[in-house]
């Protein structure tokens, strides 16, 4: 027993050292935290860090690469190759008087004179069109959700300032409202009411600072930030939304359509499969064994047989199927992109048409305000629940108005997106490092 008990003390004086020093490293004293660094940026600092420091982008920037180098690996390919062992094998099976896999020698000696190799490597570079056009809608899209992301942080920012000046009106205002009530000036309980108003406003204010920070973050990341940094974004100028005409939706949907990489990639689809039909039409003379390419998912289950058979009619059928697959996929993606620039051309106008009255509510909330201020500091009789709607009015009326002007900038930068204008024009950074540099150099080329 005694033994039993000298070896429980022993672990658990153990345990205790052990804990005691792990919470002795949780000191605060002991801890250093380093302090995220502000990084002040525009909107072309966007543009630029999205096109060439995206985790997305530049993904997908290698699998163009991977897809370009595969056209070369194929056409190397196409040279003859020799493979000692398999040679000696067919001599000597020549010799034992099977002369059948000599003529698989063909495959190695002249990969040339397979068809299949041909067609194989026509895929090859269509695909890999394809595969640009993929890249640069999946580039596009990533531009404008961080463009946009930072137009809504520019908004939040607005709000919070906003609100933040509300909330000190109103504490300005409980101040006069308790002494009143104390006087006898002011019927009891109106100091609770704006109280419970300005309870509100700051956790208004709360959610606001950590929506600010989570855009900040997001924003951040979609830039190629590390996360001890957090981005300021930089005022923009306005527009002069008075000057602004309505759009009409036939003046762009044809460019819509004409530019969208989307469509040129089904387009790019569609073409490659002329390619494998005419490989599995073929293929009595061998098949290739090359790959397609990284966007030969959608033709990797077409069966192809190896030699004389009869299972070639119905692989051409398999394939006319797929053809027809990829013309109602198109068909549904040009549907789609003609109803959000209709949505969006409507919405368009609609605030356009909305701008003038709001920005007269402004006008009247603020006028309304200044008024119930100015009697209430005469000491005339003034309802709190008045001076509190009037409030609401204000900050209702500011946030919309401040939305419809922020909403104005994201619609037009999502036009230049479907019509491909403005930045949506350029070449992404990342392609045209890639030209420069393999992935081995460092990202970038860097």
């Amino acid at each position: 027993m005694k033994k039993h008990w000298i070896v429980i003390t022993g672990v658990a004086l153990v345990l205790t050292g052990g804990i005691s020093t792990s919470f002795a490293g949780l000191n605060p004293r002991s801890t250093r935290v380093s302090k995220p660094r502000a990084v002040q940026i525009t909107m072309g600092d966007v543009v630029k860090k999205v096109s060439s420091e995206n985790y997305n982008v530049y993904a997908n920037a290698l699998r163009v690469y991977q897809a370009r180098e595969n056209i070369q690996f194929a056409r190397m390919n196409l040279l003859p190759k020799l493979n000692l062992w398999r040679i000696a094998g067919v001599a000597v099976d020549a010799v034992m008087g099977n002369y059948t896999s000599a003529l698989g020698l063909i495959g190695d000696v002249a990969p040339f004179l397979v068809p299949a190799n041909w067609f194989r490597l026509e895929t090859s570079k269509v695909l890999y069109y394809a595969e640009k056009e993929g890249y640069r809608a999946l580039w596009a899209n990533e531009l404008m959700t961080a463009k946009a992301l930072y137009v809504h942080l520019l908004l939040d920012q607005s709000l919070f300032d906003h609100v933040k000046q509300s909330a000190q009106e109103l504490k300005d205002l409980l101040v006069i409202v308790e002494s009143r009530e104390m006087l006898g000036g002011a019927p009891q309980g109106a100091s609770r009411d704006i109280e419970i108003r300005l309870l509100a406003l700051q956790e208004d204010l709360r959610q606001l600072e950590v929506l600010i920070d989570e855009e900040e973050s997001l924003l951040s990341y979609m830039m190629g930030f590390e996360a001890n940094l957090v981005v300021k974004p930089a005022l923009i100028p306005m527009p002069n939304f008075e000057a602004m005409q309505p759009l009409d939706y036939e003046d762009f949907v044809f460019r819509a359509v004409d530019t969208s990489p989307e469509i040129r990639q089904f387009d790019h689809f569609i073409a490659a499969s002329d390619s494998v039909r005419q490989e599995v039409i073929y293929s009595f003379l061998g098949t290739s064994n090359m790959s397609r390419g990284v966007g030969g998912g959608i033709f990797d289950n077409i069966p192809v047989q190896d030699g004389l058979g009869f299972g070639a009619p119905a692989s051409m059928r398999i394939v006319s199927a797929q053809k027809e697959i990829l013309k109602t996929q198109r068909k549904g993606i040009e549907e789609t992109l003609k109803r959000h620039l209709k949505l969006l051309v409507k919405q368009y106008n609609l605030d356009l048409e909305s701008y003038a009255n709001l920005k007269r509510r402004v006008e009247l909330t603020v006028a309304t305000n200044e008024q119930l201020y100015e009697r209430l500091s005469l000491g005339q009789d003034v309802e709190m629940l008045e001076l509190i709607e009037g409030s609401r009015n204000h900050i209702h009326a500011d946030t919309s108005f401040f939305a419809i002007q922020y909403r104005f900038i994201t619609n037009e930068d999502k036009l230049a997106r479907l019509i491909f204008h403005g930045d949506y024009t350029k070449q992404p950074v990342v392609i045209e490092s890639l030209e420069k540099n393999t992935p081995a150099d460092g990202r970038n080329g860097s």
